[in-house]
Formats: C-alpha cells, structure tokens, sequence
C-alpha cells in the first residue's frame, strides 16, 4: 500500500517510521525537516525500540508525491486550510484519509475534498517530541483509537481494518464506531495537561506535578470533561481519570504539544483542542467553570482575545 504522511513532524514520523518499518511504501511530505532527512535519513529514538530510515521517501510537496491509498494527515489543525492544495495530488478514486490531529472539526475539515465515507481520524495517545531536524524521541506510549466519520457499519468494519493495519506495524490499535467518544476520551487529557503546561510557559509534565494546585486543577477540569462528555450522549469508563493521573505521573520531561508550539512561539491549536470542545460542552448544558477558566487563560497567553 501506498501512503502519504501529510506533515511528518514528531507524531508523523514515529507512525511513519513504524509503517515503513513493516514494509509499508511510506513517503513522508514535509517541509521543515526536508533536507535534514533527505540527507541523513530519519531516526526515531524509542523505548520500543529505536528505529532508523537511512533512506526515507520525502517530498516538500504533496504534488512531488502523487495519488497514494492512505494518507495519514499528521499536521497540526490550524493548517488546514492548506487542505485544497495539499490533499487533491494525493488522491485517486478509493483513497482513504485518518487525521491523527488532536481535537475535534478535523474530520469535517477532510471531508471537504474527500468522500466522507473514505474519511477516518485516529486519536493517537503516545508522548514523542521533534529534538532536532529528522530526530525524533519516543518517550511512552502509542495507542490509538480509530473511528469513522461517518458510524455506518461499513465505516466501523473499514475502522477496523485500518486498525489492523497499523497493527501489523506493531502499533497498539482499537476501532470504535462514534467518532465523538474518541475524541472526548483523548480530550480528558489534552484539554488539561496541554492547557496547564501551557499556560505556565511550556513546562514539562514533570514540572506540573511539582505544583500540587495544578495538578488538583487538572483533576477537576478532567472531571468536567467527563461530565460534558455524558451530557453529550458519550459516557467515558469509570476510572478514567484516575488511570489517566497515573500515567501522566510517569511521563517525565514530556511537552506536550501545544505547550512545546507556545515556548517555541508558533501558533496553537487553540479552536480544536479547546474552544469547539468548550462550546460543544456549554451548548449541551455543561457546568465547566474550570475548563471554562482555563480556556480563558490560554486565549490571553497567545493573544486571542
């Protein structure tokens, strides 16, 4: 199978380098790091094993690759509006397109130029960052959970056959049918742990957990996401939380993402990860006053209101 990683930053080489790993034909569109893998290839340092692509396919643009069977759209969401001119050259008639992207709207993004049966997303839960040009660290994890955008039974059995797919690579996958569920149970932790490091300038998780009242916060805004997420018609598993506190507690120096793009000073995914979740959580009745608060604080912090 042909496949395209649309924005091969650290998320898009760490599932890319697994495909390619297995055999997969794998080319790697990608504009900041072009020539750094172009020439030394792309390496990924992981606790499963590290992994290393002396010659790894790349292209800076989508037209230089061609029509592939699968992209995988790794980009951050504010790119999106790049899609008309990135997506229509990968594509041929059939060719399925899986956001990784954080958030929620990215699907309905896809599905402006694709078919929204041939549109999937993959919420992806792993702790990887970009530490030079073609090097990326995997720090934990790389779960993830598969959905259709569109829950027909014919979407959920094509859900689960890219799962296996990606299991073959030797990543851990689950299919679900309700795209919402995913996206909220992958929100439990993003909205939180993403905010607070963010918000305190682009800290590591393991200094957020050296502030006790942080940490109780991100407890209560966990707990708010839950709420929203029932209230919605997409109750998480009890425990959630809690399992998802003690992972968080072994991660380390891990950034997570957006604090990583505020300390680097780059755009944030605010719309995605916070302020649709937001409205969607207040439009169905949510009492959310400490996402609420947060939301706030970030939008001042990148300047957005």
């Amino acid at each position: 199978m042909k496949i395209a990683i649309l924005g091969a930053g650290a998320l898009g080489s760490f599932y890319g380098a697994r495909l390619a790993q297995a055999g997969e034909d794998v080319t790697f569109i990608v504009r900041s790091s072009y020539n750094a893998i172009r020439e030394h290839g792309l390496q990924v340092q992981s606790v499963d094993g590290d992994m290393f692509l002396p010659r790894a396919k790349v292209c800076r643009r989508a037209a230089d690759c061609g029509p592939v069977d699968l992209v995988v759209l790794c980009w951050k969401a504010f790119y999106n509006d790049q899609l008309a001119d990135s997506l229509p050259p990968l594509l041929h008639e059939g060719t399925q397109v899986v956001s990784l992207q954080n958030g929620m709207g990215n699907a309905e993004a896809v599905s402006a130029f694709v078919p929204p049966e041939d549109v999937f997303v993959g919420l992806c839960f792993v702790c990887c960052m970009a530490d030079s040009p073609g090097v990326v660290r995997h720090l934990e994890g790389g779960d993830i959970q598969f959905a259709p955008f569109r829950g027909t039974d014919s979407g959920y059995e094509r859900a689960c056959a890219l799962a296996e797919q990606f299991r073959a690579a030797g990543i851990r996958t689950t299919a679900y049918r309700d795209l919402e569920y995913i996206q909220w149970h992958k929100l439990i932790w993003n909205i939180p742990f993403n905010g607070l490091c963010l918000v305190h300038g682009g800290i590591s998780v393991r200094e957020l957990f050296t502030m006790p009242q942080e940490v109780q916060r991100a407890r209560e805004i966990m707990d708010e996401v839950c709420a929203a997420a029932k209230l919605r018609g997409f109750p998480l598993p009890a425990g959630l939380a809690d399992n998802q506190m003690r992972r968080t507690a072994g991660m380390g120096d891990f950034i997570p993402s957006s604090a990583m793009d505020f300390l680097r000073k780059r755009q944030v995914e605010y719309d995605a990860i916070w302020g649709t979740p937001l409205r969607r959580a207040l439009e169905a009745g949510a009492h959310v006053p400490a996402m609420s608060a947060l939301c706030a604080e970030i939008r001042q912090c990148i300047g957005k209101e």
